[in-house]
C-alpha cells in the first residue's frame, strides 16, 4: 500500500531512505570538494560517508568578515535560506543519468532526496550536514552552488559516483534495518493534590 510520500513509493521503502540508517558502518571516502572560492568566500564539501541508501556529507562555508560587512545579512542567514530570495545560498546534485535532486522546495526528481540534517555556525563560517539519496548511479555527480549575495555566480564540481558504488559494497550491515516504532500517546499528567502549586491552572 502506498503512502502520503510523494514519488508513490512504499512507506517502509522512504522510510529507509529519509536518513541515514542506523543499522550500518559507513564507508568514508576522500573526496574533499572545494565548490567555490573568491577572494572573501570558499565553500567546500567535505567528510563524504557512503550507506547502503545513500551519501552523507558535510558542507562549510568560510567568509572574511570585511566581506560580510558589505552585505545586508548574516552568514548563517544566507546559508540557512533566511536571506533575500534572490541571493540566498543554494545546493543542488545531479546524476549522470540526469536525475537531480536541489535544496529549493520541491527542487528534487524522480526519487531524489537531498536535505539538511542540521548543522551550526558563527559569523563567519558555517557547517551543514546533508544527506543524499539515493546513491548515484556510476559515472560523475554534479554538485551545483549558486550565493550572488556572496559573490558566488553558479558554479559546479564533480563527484566520482562510480567510486561511492564501490563504496557501498563495502558498507557494514550491523543487523537488519527495522523502522522507528511508533509514536507512543504521552503519559497521563500523575495524580496531585488539589493544593498543589502543579494543581493550578
Amino acid at each position: 500500500m502506498e503512502g502520503h510520500w510523494p514519488y508513490g513509493e512504499p512507506d517502509d521503502e522512504l522510510h529507509r531512505r529519509i536518513e541515514p540508517p542506523e543499522n550500518e558502518i559507513p564507508v568514508a571516502l576522500p573526496q574533499n570538494v572545494l565548490l567555490a572560492r573568491t577572494d572573501d568566500v570558499a565553500v567546500a564539501l567535505l567528510d563524504l560517508h557512503v550507506l547502503s541508501t545513500g551519501v552523507s556529507f558535510h558542507l562549510t562555508v568560510r567568509a572574511r568578515a570585511a566581506a560580510l560587512r558589505r552585505v545586508d545579512h548574516r552568514l548563517t542567514e544566507l546559508v540557512w535560506n533566511h536571506g533575500p530570495r534572490g541571493g540566498r545560498f543554494l545546493l543542488g546534485v545531479e546524476f549522470s543519468d540526469g536525475r537531480r535532486g536541489s535544496s529549493l522546495p520541491m527542487g528534487s526528481s524522480e526519487g531524489v532526496l537531498l536535505h539538511s540534517r542540521g548543522g551550526g555556525g558563527g559569523e563567519t563560517s558555517v557547517d551543514q550536514r546533508w544527506w543524499l539519496s539515493p546513491l548515484p548511479p556510476e559515472g560523475p555527480v554534479r554538485v551545483v552552488v549558486r550565493c550572488p549575495e556572496l559573490g558566488i555566480e553558479e558554479t559546479s564540481a564533480e563527484l566520482d559516483g562510480t567510486a561511492i558504488r564501490r563504496a557501498a559494497e563495502q558498507v557494514v550491515e550491523l543487523w537488519p534495518w527495522e523502522p522507528e516504532p511508533p509514536h507512543r500517546e504521552p503519559p497521563p499528567p500523575p495524580d496531585l493534590p488539589d493544593d498543589s502549586w502543579f494543581a493550578r491552572r
